[in-house]
């Protein structure tokens, strides 16, 4: 068994695959990246079916997540800072995705959202990207980018959540193509 297939099989999958999961490639893995997705290795993990995956719209390859009035949360990628980053627990990130609204009502947020621990959901941190402020455009894929700063008390144990939340919206929104980037020493 090559090892990008092991490591497949093994990493459990929420939002993402970390990073030194990733297939066979020409060029070395960049340290900044501590989580990317195409979700195209998502369909099928967890054991249970996720609605917020599908192929009716994809950005890259043929799957992406959604949040609509039926689904309000998307799949949710949720790891401990420390398994993020072993060692030092970063404080200047950088999601980046591509998304698509649909129409006016497409109105979901990208949320970055770190709690005490995975057993403990306190708040620590909260952040969210308004879809409708940064995607004016209905029917086209547009990267976004929601930079942000952990508190200085973020600690290995707290958990980071990311997901798409489709709070008041009447449209659904697509997300494809994610990735959390370290941007800061």
């Amino acid at each position: 068994m090559r090892f990008s297939t092991a490591c497949r099989l093994l990493c459990f999958p929420a939002f993402g695959l970390l990073s030194a999961c990733g297939g066979p490639g020409p060029t070395a893995p960049d340290a900044a990246v501590l989580m990317d997705n195409d979700f195209e290795h998502s369909a099928g993990w967890g054991g249970v079916a996720q609605p917020s995956l599908t192929t009716a719209k994809a950005h890259g390859g043929r799957v992406a997540v959604l949040a609509s009035p039926e689904v309000p949360f998307s799949y949710t990628f949720a790891r401990t800072l420390e398994e993020l980053s072993p060692g030092k627990v970063p404080q200047q990130l950088e999601l980046t995705g591509w998304v698509l609204r649909t129409a006016a009502g497409s109105t979901a947020r990208l949320v970055v959202q770190v709690d005490a621990s995975p057993t403990d959901e306190t708040r620590v941190f909260y952040t969210a990207l308004p879809v409708a402020e940064a995607v004016p455009k209905f029917g086209e894929w547009t990267a976004v980018k929601l930079p942000f700063t952990l508190p200085a008390t973020a600690a290995g144990a707290n958990r980071l959540k990311v997901y798409l939340w489709n709070d008041a919206g009447t449209s659904p929104t697509y997300l494809d193509d994610v990735a959390l980037r370290r941007v800061g020493p």
